[in-house]
């Protein structure tokens, strides 16, 4: 399953000891008085599929919320091992001669009566051992289904002092057959099967239409669209028909990480299939994933890329390349060109284009452009051409139960008889925790969703979802992107959203249909000091990357520091500072060129290199991509948990733009 995103882990470990005993049973005496009749529990039907699944799904919700690390081995371009079972039918004898570089051959043994996932480590004719039962689950249906890996010796490790010989291996998924393959077989992928694919049989808006048109024509456009309104199928689309017809590249900037991510897992799962190579590049992704977009980077085998601005500009060289040039730059949430000008990543995007991607041409995207951001935004990127969807989701109503005290009797007592509800919330555990008790005082109407659900399991809580099976999603962000239903009557966010982007994508799902729908907020000030703590380890400032820094070279040993990082953070006992903290702190000291990361069969190992000198941590990617996300997070705050409900629907409803331009141009 996908680890957890560090708002999830955070938010699980401090959820307990920062808000326990908040919530009770004593309906908040501000209750709306106008919310729909209660939903009644429906009588049981234990013949119903619906029932079946539900009980599947609830009797494995501690499975679901199990972190497995192994989860992303099977889509990893390659990883690091280790050789099992070398200790057995003479094989220490046969490992003992390898050296650092041997290739070696992996052999699927589905006959194996161990294990019918069984990966065999060979050289030659000679057997070596095999790939752990957790790795081999995960790449041996795709051996079967025709992929190869490539793997060679990293080190042989033991065979002093009594101890036997280990093994380190690693292991690479060879893409380039099938990629070739895919580049002759996707051009045959005709727009409206990719458009089917990214939103179903949906008709395209008619400003959709425009942006479209305008794209097509290699006109550098800006579109403004309200929430909801279908603003990434207007790069999304066009990037994908290129990719698969010329094989040109698209790039897209977002403001956050979070943001990226969220349309990465999103887009992949939608058109992957069609051989569409999809990366994504910003400080926080893990070595191999940054291993394989260096790879792509190095001979261009990519065809679309969802990037930081400051991972772009702190990797310029390798973006600069010829082999990189895109043919469309895509700036989403363009407005930040304005209220963000202070980031030095965003204050240089224009010239950055022009300069390192020799001028592409460019789409911008935003829901909120007013006449000096308009302005500042077409004369940075040097767009002449432009869409406003001047729409108005009149439908949608912000209702403000902020501090609402028992905020799983509001949500309990206001879930109306028509339409759908969606609960969102910050923590796969919460989000659990939350559809259990909702389950038990209104029966089988009411599902979980997250991300540590596997593909069958989502797709059965989302076609439950579709056929009215299930009234009610609890989900965290996870849910959303893909799930396009029109009458969905109630948003609840149970918990502080991160941005506004979040808060308006969640927000926007109700009511599709133009029928009257719902945005309850739920949040409050204890949510606002559980995400600045959330932020403050996920993003460590100056004074605590160097007490970390200083306090982590004092453990170290002559080789290193071999410890985990929990095991740091406990043992260094720093404020705002625990095991995600430390990860984080290493991230921006191995880009610092400080420590460089090496994992063995001792484990893993943080060394330490010889001081360069002085080193500022603020030009590293992982640190300015953590004060973008704080500084976000404040903008966000001042007006979530400051401005009035109808001041909030107002953002949520409508697109802000100039007043006297033409709306299409």
């Amino acid at each position: 399953m996908p680890p957890p995103t560090p708002s999830e882990a955070a938010f699980e470990r401090l959820l307990v000891a920062l808000v326990a005993g908040v919530e009770n049973e004593i309906v908040a005496s501000a209750r709306v008085a106008t919310l729909a009749p209660a939903l009644a529990p429906p009588p049981p039907l234990p013949e119903r599929a619906e029932t079946t699944v539900l009980d599947a799904l609830f009797a494995r919700r501690d499975e679901f919320l199990e972190r497995d690390r192994f989860a992303s081995i099977g889509e990893a371009s390659s990883f690091n091992t280790k050789i099992v079972g070398v200790s057995f039918e003479g094989r220490q004898d046969r490992v003992t001669g390898l050296r650092a570089g041997d290739v070696v051959e992996l052999e699927r043994e589905p006959e194996n009566s161990h294990d019918p996932n069984a990966v065999a480590v060979r050289m030659g004719l000679l057997p070596l051992g095999f790939l752990r039962r957790e790795i081999a689950r995960r790449i041996a249906p795709k051996i079967d289904a025709g992929e190869r890996y490539e793997a060679h010796v990293t080190g042989v490790t033991g065979g002093r002092e009594g101890r036997h010989v280990g093994v380190n291996l690693r292991v690479r998924r060879v893409r380039a057959a099938a990629l070739a393959a895919c580049v002759t077989d996707r051009r045959a992928v005709e727009e409206p099967a990719i458009r089917r694919a990214l939103i179903g049989e949906r008709p395209l808006r008619p400003a959709q239409g425009d942006v479209l048109a305008r794209v097509r024509a290699g006109r550098s456009t800006l579109a403004i669209f309200g929430t909801g309104r279908g603003k990434s199928l207007c790069f999304q689309l066009p990037a994908v028909e290129r990719a698969l017809a010329t094989g040109e590249k698209t790039i897209a900037f977002y403001p956050l990480r979070a943001l990226a991510n969220d349309q990465f897992d999103a887009l992949r799962g939608r058109v992957a299939s069609f051989g569409v190579r999809i990366f994504r590049a910003n400080g926080a992704i893990d070595v191999d994933e940054r291993e394989a977009l260096e790879t792509a980077l190095a001979d261009g085998s990519w065809d679309l890329i969802l990037a930081t601005p400051e991972f772009a500009q702190h990797h310029r060289d390798a973006f600069a390349r010829t082999c990189n040039r895109p043919w469309l730059a895509v700036v989403d949430e363009a407005h930040h060109l304005f209220d963000s000008r202070h980031r030095p990543a965003y204050g240089t995007l224009g010239a950055y284009l022009r300069e390192a991607l020799g001028g592409p041409q460019v789409l911008a995207l935003t829901a909120t452009a007013r006449d000096d951001a308009f302005r500042h935004v077409t004369e940075t990127l040097g767009i002449e051409h432009w869409v406003i969807d001047p729409t108005v989701r009149e439908n949608l109503h912000v209702v403000d139960a902020r501090e609402t005290s028992d905020k799983l009797g509001y949500v309990r007592d206001s879930l109306t008889q028509e339409g759908r509800a969606i609960v969102y919330c910050n923590s796969r555990v919460e989000a659990t925790k939350l559809a259990e008790r909702l389950r038990a005082a209104l029966g089988d109407v009411v599902a979980f969703y997250h991300a540590g659900l596997g593909p069958r399991e989502r797709t059965q809580v989302e076609e439950l979802f579709r056929t009215g099976g299930v009234r009610a999603i609890v989900a965290t962000s996870a849910f959303g992107e893909g799930v396009d239903l029109p009458d969905v009557r109630d948003v609840y966010l149970y918990h502080l959203n991160f941005s506004f982007t979040e808060f308006n994508q969640q927000a926007g799902r109700a009511g599709r249909d133009g029928l009257d729908a719902r945005i309850h907020l739920l949040y409050g000030q204890s949510d606002r000091r559980i995400n600045d703590y959330i932020i403050a380890r996920d993003a460590p400032n100056l004074e605590v990357l160097r007490e970390l820094y200083r306090g982590m070279r004092d453990l170290a040993g002559p080789e290193g520091l071999r410890t985990n990082y929990q095991d740091i953070a406990r043992t260094l006992g720093i404020d705002a500072a625990d095991e995600r903290t430390v990860g984080a702190a290493v991230q921006i000291f191995t880009e610092a060129g400080l420590v460089s990361i090496a994992n063995d069969d001792d484990g893993h190992c943080i060394r330490f290199m010889p001081k360069p000198g002085k080193v500022d941590l603020t030009q590293t990617t992982r640190y300015a991509e953590g004060e973008a996300e704080r500084e976000s997070f404040e903008r966000f705050c001042e007006l979530a948990l400051g401005a009035d409900a109808l001041t909030l629907e107002g953002i949520v409803n409508r697109p802000i733009y100039p007043d006297r331009i033409e709306r299409v141009r």
